[in-house]
């Protein structure tokens, strides 16, 4: 998730913020020879292949003259920075507005892909955490509904396609329900965000949190989470990814991993949990990161299917219209993809996998490795009524087998899709 600080230096009445320098390079710590600007950054999601990359961004401090809270030491902090709220509202919606107007209409950025989280772990105590400095710092509700209004604000200023949402708790949902039970700025919620860090196999926590979140009737995002005991290491870390996604997905809650890279500023355990390295090294891509890419390429947009499996396999299904974009596929032909996790030390040879209801009698089979790359492992045709094939899940292993149905074999009635994971007994 990009995040974005603000930082102007001194301290300035009616800051004209349309010489805000977005194109100023940001330098990398200590490689003096790397850059990137913003507009780089923002244009390279926009021209990303597919051209669907949504971004959500946050803007995580202030700078100090538009705090009255003490500013974080240098210690904390190569840069100044400050704890929100900002004393003054009109100089914050109208840095907002511009930073919002610099990616609608300068880098032409599609505002229908673009949303802007309110603010970043109000609720983060001063101190609770060794290595992050707290972004919120003597404050009300009462600042945390103005945060909300000035910003919703700057998004009809500019584009109402641009999403709001929030608000980012790290320790409950407390100030986010407060907010929607009993301030009308909480009206202005498209989305509902909250943050999570687990240690081992278990997410009870942040379901949970989604469960007291979901009577609200919003989009839930988990837009910061992860394994402090695993971080995205090796396999233990992909495989860790590989059934927290399943996990969340089930519950109809949308992962945003973050940090997606590693970046040393954010200090331990936060950089390792990036899902490739930074320029120490060379941009290396872990297995975590071939987990988010084959799970987004062939379940976004995807509806759950219920199934049924072997205890010690953790397994996701759903079903979707393809998008046209794998090789030998077709734009609008259904698709069904399984997604299984072993966790185990234990082989699970010659599972048997039945699909029910599948609208052809015929399906292209492809099964790739989540921990490798994004290309498959082998391929062939499947047919029949059900739809069975059979596949060996190696122990520490998480796999995606993905059905793309033969448009010449289609049936007169699409069904729902039950699905049966067994293992198969030879005669």
């Amino acid at each position: 998730m990009p995040s974005i600080i603000l930082i102007v230096q001194g301290h300035y009445q009616d800051v004209d913020w349309s010489r805000f320098w977005f194109d100023q390079p940001i330098s990398i710590p200590s490689v003096t020879t790397r850059t990137i600007t913003y507009r780089e950054w923002l244009t390279a999601l926009r021209d990303s292949p597919g051209g669907n990359e949504h971004i959500l961004i946050h803007f995580s401090y202030l700078s100090p003259w538009l705090s009255d809270n003490p500013p974080h030491s240098s210690a904390q902090s190569p840069i100044p920075i400050a704890p929100y709220p900002p004393n003054d509202l009109d100089e914050y919606r109208e840095f907002v507005e511009t930073a919002l107007r610099f990616i609608v209409e300068v880098v032409e950025f599609p505002p229908q892909r673009v949303a802007i989280e309110a603010m970043n772990e109000p609720d983060l105590a001063c101190g609770a955490d060794p290595v992050t400095p707290c972004f919120w710092q003597n404050w009300e509700m009462a600042d945390i509904a103005d945060l909300v209004r000035v910003t919703h604000q700057a998004i009809q200023a500019v584009d109402a396609r641009i999403t709001l949402v929030g608000l980012a708790e790290c320790c409950g949902t407390a100030v986010v329900r407060d907010l929607l039970d009993h301030y009308p700025e909480g009206a202005y919620l498209e989305g509902l965000s909250y943050h999570y860090y687990a240690g081992e196999y278990n997410l009870d926590v942040a379901l949970n949190r989604a469960a007291t979140l979901r009577p609200y009737g919003l989009p839930i995002y988990l837009d910061e989470y992860g394994s402090r005991t695993y971080l995205s290491e090796g396999v233990e870390g992909a495989l860790w990814h590989s059934w927290a996604l399943a996990t969340l997905w089930q519950a109809e809650i949308a992962p945003i991993q973050y940090p997606i890279s590693e970046w040393i500023l954010l200090g331990e355990p936060y950089t390792q949990m990036g899902l490739f390295a930074d320029w120490r090294g060379d941009w290396e891509r872990k297995p975590s990161y071939w987990v988010y890419a084959n799970f987004f390429r062939f379940f976004g947009g995807g509806a759950v299917i219920s199934h049924t499996a072997p205890a010690g396999l953790d397994v996701l299904v759903s079903r979707r219209i393809g998008t046209g974009t794998e090789p030998g596929s077709g734009m609008g032909a259904a698709e069904a993809a399984f997604w299984v996790v072993n966790r185990t030390e234990t082989l699970f040879a010659d599972q048997l996998f039945t699909l029910n209801g599948f609208p052809t009698t015929g399906a292209l089979l492809r099964m790739y490795d989540n921990l490798v790359a994004p290309t498959p492992v082998w391929t062939k045709t499947v047919s029949g009524v059900p739809l069975v094939f059979t596949a060996t899940l190696p122990a520490r292993s998480s796999r995606v087998f993905v059905l793309q149905a033969d448009p010449q074999t289609n049936l007169p009635l699409t069904l729902c899709l039950p699905v049966v994971l067994r293992h198969w007994k030879r005669g």
